[in-house]
């Protein structure tokens, strides 16, 4: 029986973020001008927004020894559903070095931990069984297969979010095997591209010919929504402040989600996307400045009475 609109498939992560003047070359050292631990990763920092966001959500994942208490506290707390955070002993809890300039552009570093062996584990039934939309993040083609697999099966909505592990960890085959079973598919420009190329196509609507719906993310450039009836433009949200760009992605998407939910079109899906990223950049760390739904509304206002 469902209880949550979404399940999410990601990793749950340490972030250590480091301020730095900028980005270090290949054989040098650098001093830090701060440095912050927090906690992230892109399956935590969705399934924390979104149900934050009152989305009632599951998290998968696996996460190894020296996971912190606080952490599984805070989502438990929270309201995930987290049955499927599993802890595998003999493996490292994920972690991930962030290193990031004044221009917010970042270098990133990241111990997997149990993921990396995630085609080995026995597949997380619960979070496929018991949500409406599953969403397929970060993590092994190989294990996702059968995720998918298991959710198309059931008839579920499904969204495919590689990010950028889909240029270094998947492959055109195991790329074309999973995304032909999806619903919507999420991508920056770069990924995007990537994708096009894995599957031989010269315009990215080809890509409807596998989705039903295509987002690409530009950043401070707002993003687009394409289906195959139109072609929405997003505008980005101005934050007050830039404090820490990390976990922006993950807030638009889970405040799409959020919208999804509530039965919003596509358009409206995308502002609640753009408007949720614009708070959390506010602060450092990706789940530190989650706004509220007034907060969006009027951030949205803020954007249609300019």
């Amino acid at each position: 029986m469902e209880e949550n609109f979404l399940g999410v498939f990601g990793h749950v992560v340490v972030d250590n973020i480091f301020s730095v003047p900028r980005l270090p070359k290949p054989n040098s050292s650098m001093a830090t001008s701060g440095s912050e631990i927090v906690y992230g990763g892109t399956g935590a920092n969705i399934a924390m927004v979104a149900t934050k966001l009152g989305v009632k959500t599951a998290l998968a994942s696996f996460i190894g020894e020296g996971f912190p208490k606080g952490y599984r506290s805070a989502l438990k707390k929270a309201g995930i559903d987290i049955q499927d955070l599993q802890t595998v002993d003999g493996y490292s809890t994920p972690q991930a070095w962030i290193f990031s300039d004044p221009d917010q552009n970042q270098m990133t570093i990241i111990d997997q931990g149990p993921m990396k062996e995630a085609a080995v584990f026995e597949l997380q039934t619960h979070t496929v069984e018991s949500s409406q939309m599953i969403h397929i993040g970060t993590g092994r083609p190989e294990y996702y297969q059968r995720v998918i697999d298991l959710a198309s099966s059931l008839g579920k909505k499904i969204s495919f979010d590689p990010a950028q592990e889909l240029s270094y960890v998947y492959t055109p085959e195991s790329f074309r095997s999973i995304v032909q079973k999806a619903d919507y598919f999420f991508g920056n420009q770069t990924e995007v591209q990537t994708a096009m190329a894995y599957l031989n196509l010269k315009e990215d609507t080809e890509l409807l010919d596998y989705v039903d719906v295509l987002i690409v993310t530009k950043g401070g450039k707002g993003s687009t929504i394409i289906t195959q009836d139109k072609r929405l433009f997003i505008p980005s949200i101005q934050p007050d402040r830039v404090e820490d760009a990390t976990g922006a992605g993950d807030a638009y998407r889970a405040g799409f989600f959020a919208g999804l939910q509530k039965g919003s079109d596509l358009e409206r899906c995308g502002l609640i996307g753009s408007a949720t990223a614009s708070y959390v950049v506010e602060k450092k760390g990706p789940q530190t400045n989650i706004p509220t739904w007034e907060q969006i509304e009027e951030r949205i206002g803020r954007l249609q009475d300019g």
